[in-house]
């Protein structure tokens, strides 16, 4: 509803921005990213940029007088979320009474609560958008249209637009499936003079175990393709496919040409599948992107993109990297 501009003065008459005010402190964060994002698109007095389902806020979460000098955009990948997927990484120890103190520090969104604090300068936005392992249920041809990369790209593209992404400079965090949709909207928005601003504004991508080059899960699914009914998605991550050979090339290109800085990171423990099955979901050799920085850590494939705390590798390289890839915007 606030979105419909005819709508807002029926809004602010009811009442409702001092509840949605409220609701942005919320310790649940979908609820208060949902209270943010319904208030900046009210808020057309300072604000232009629009936000749509799938796009949340999460800082600043309210009108600051702290100047935003550029983005930071998180993607997920596939069975991820906009908040469950950057959470901080789990204790195996939540059992000890001893850990109380742990259980009062941790985050449910790293993104929101430690890139907040470190860069209070930047607007640090996240995207949802449904994947699936299986077309077990699938209901008709147009719906998987809907899950291949092409679509998903397009479709993402017109809302962080609507979101003023690529206004100010940007970097581009990404999860495994998502890294490889980052690159296809790049490698579209190259195609698109109105989207000129984005290619030129890009300062940066992080990526956290993504395929390059495939992934051997996709090939799993399909080898037993008569219980799964592997989704479209997972079909695109077939290992070395022609799709993703083509994809990657043209994105080393247009990295090249327009200097971004890229730091990759791989993962060296296997994942649990189901009850039965270990893998290493991306091996370090399709995670290698031959371009830029690439760190191996000792995690599984679920948890590369879930730091420990402040003081770990993955959180202390993520940030620096950001910092280093935005300098000239965050020292001025």
């Amino acid at each position: 509803m606030a979105l419909c501009e005819n709508l807002h003065t029926a809004i602010v008459q009811s009442g409702w921005i001092s509840v949605l005010a409220e609701l942005t402190k919320s310790p649940h964060n979908i609820q208060a990213s949902h209270a943010a994002r319904a208030l900046a698109n009210l808020d057309r007095d300072v604000l232009h940029e629009k936000y749509h389902d799938g796009v949340y806020i999460l800082h600043p979460h309210y009108r600051t007088s702290q100047p935003i000098k550029a983005d930071v955009l998180f993607i997920h990948g596939l069975l991820g979320a906009a908040f469950k997927t950057w959470r901080q990484q789990d204790s195996d120890q939540t059992q000890n009474g001893n850990d109380a103190s742990e259980k009062e520090d941790y985050t449910e969104c790293w993104p929101k609560t430690w890139l907040a604090e470190d860069c209070p300068n930047l607007r640090v936005l996240s995207v949802e958008y449904d994947t699936h392992l299986s077309d077990w249920r699938a209901k008709c041809p147009i719906e998987n249209q809907r899950k291949s990369m092409a679509y998903r790209s397009r479709e993402l593209l017109n809302a962080i637009k609507a979101a003023g992404v690529g206004d100010k400079p940007l970097v581009w965090v990404a999860h495994s499936m998502g890294g490889l949709l980052v690159k296809k909207m790049l490698q579209d928005a190259s195609k698109d003079p109105s989207l000129q601003t984005l290619i030129n504004n890009t300062k940066g991508i992080i990526f956290y175990s993504v395929p390059h080059h495939g992934t051997l899960m996709a090939e799993y699914s399909v080898n037993v393709r008569y219980l799964l009914f592997p989704s479209i998605e997972v079909k695109e991550l077939s290992k070395d496919s022609p799709a993703l050979q083509e994809l990657n090339e043209s994105f080393l290109s247009m990295a090249k040409k327009m200097e971004f800085k890229v730091l990759s990171f791989a993962e060296t423990l296997p994942t649990t599948i189901g009850p039965m099955m270990k893998m290493h979901v991306v091996p370090v050799l399709s995670a290698d992107l031959a371009f830029g920085d690439l760190i191996q850590v000792e995690v599984d494939h679920l948890n590369i993109c879930k730091p420990e705390n402040k003081d770990s590798l993955l959180y202390k390289h993520s940030l620096q990297f950001i910092v280093d890839a935005l300098t000239d915007v965050l020292s001025n």
